[in-house]
């Protein structure tokens, strides 16, 4: 098995059969279809590649902060850029529960909560 490492000694792709032009040559791990499904959280030392499960959580929170960040963008945004007529139609109470909610998305990438959408939206 050849793998390609990335900057931090990862498994960044691989090759099973065949070669893969700037990776190195490894022992095939112990189990196969483990190593297939999370290949990412493979480190390599001491001449083998090895599954890091710290890194895995890691890999894991990065790619949860990623897809909250990308709702934010569908789910949130298109909220809270709408125009100043729209704002001046909404009553005091909505402005508020508005603007909490408009921070808890903010907060979201810190807090892993995702909010739900407003009743009223």
């Amino acid at each position: 098995m050849f793998v390609l490492l990335n900057d931090d000694g990862y498994v960044e792709s691989y090759a099973i059969v065949g070669n893969l032009v700037g990776g190195i040559e490894v022992s095939d791990p112990e189990d196969i279809e483990h190593f297939e499904e999370h290949y990412e959280s493979y480190g390599f030392s001491e001449g083998k590649i090895h599954f890091d499960d710290v890194w895995e959580k890691e890999l894991n929170k990065a790619r949860e902060t990623e897809n909250i960040r990308k709702r934010r963008e569908t789910e949130c945004f298109p909220v809270i850029n709408r125009g100043l007529l729209w704002y001046e139609t909404l009553s005091v109470k909505q402005k508020i529960e508005l603007t909490r909610w408009y921070q808890a998305w903010l907060d979201a990438t810190n807090t892993g909560v995702v909010p739900e959408k407003l009743t009223w939206l």
